[in-house]
């Protein structure tokens, strides 16, 4: 692979406030000569644009995403998006993909990094807060004490195997089977087995703080933490 060849960075940009975006990803979206963002009109770029005006000046681009599971269907969005960052890479441009909170927790970009660095292509990732952590943050709870552990899953995995799980257990990405899981902690939650809380759109302007599992909105942008 030629070493002239632009640099693809993966910025975290965070869970909403652009004040918690680092001093590197507003850095390095200053330097990029190409923005690239999931969708058009993303929320990513929204959250970037207000730490850095002047990327409404750099050449953007955007690739749709479809909210799928289906792996042939991902398989053909991921190496789509990755031949229109080829391309900005073989003309030496550097490129800056923008995504919600961190590049390594359930990110596209990893995927696209992925495909990326095989071929050759020099990528950097640029770490952000997450949405568990800022949310943990504004509920005021700590995460993990002494040598409690801390587990992660989506709404798409079993919840049962997460919640038998010993610690701190964070939900993500519940989607449809929100209302499924709701019912699952309610149950707990009368058995006085857990403590349940919820940040729906952390760090935006539509923040909203939920106590209990009959509270937690049905809105995909939600992160759930379970005590």
């Amino acid at each position: 692979m030629n070493e002239k060849n632009g640099i693809l960075y993966g910025v975290g940009v965070g869970p909403g406030d652009p004040e918690l975006m680092t001093l590197k990803a507003v850095k390095c979206i200053r330097q990029a000569d190409v923005i690239f963002c999931p969708q058009q009109d993303s929320r990513a770029f929204h959250i970037a644009e207000q730490a850095v005006p002047e990327i409404r000046e750099k050449k953007c681009l955007s690739y749709d995403f479809k909210m799928t599971r289906d792996p042939a269907e991902l398989r053909r969005v991921h190496e789509g998006a990755y031949q229109e960052i080829k391309k900005q890479l073989q003309e030496e441009k550097n490129v800056a993909f923008l995504t919600i909170g961190d590049t390594s927790v359930y990110s596209t970009f990893s995927y696209v990094a992925q495909k990326a660095h095989a071929a050759g292509f020099k990528v950097e990732a640029v770490p952000g807060v997450t949405a568990f952590l800022a949310s943990a943050s504004r509920l005021g709870i700590p995460l993990c004490e002494g040598d409690e552990e801390l587990h992660i899953g989506t709404g798409q995995s079993d919840i049962e195997q997460l919640l038998a799980l010993p610690g701190t257990k964070i939900i993500m990405k519940c989607g449809r089977n929100l209302p499924k899981i709701k019912a699952i902690l309610r149950e707990r939650e009368e058995e006085q087995r857990i403590k349940v809380w919820a940040v729906s759109d952390c760090g935006m302007e539509t923040e909203k703080i939920h106590t209990g599992a009959d509270e937690i909105p049905e809105t995909y942008m939600t992160t759930i933490i379970v005590k």
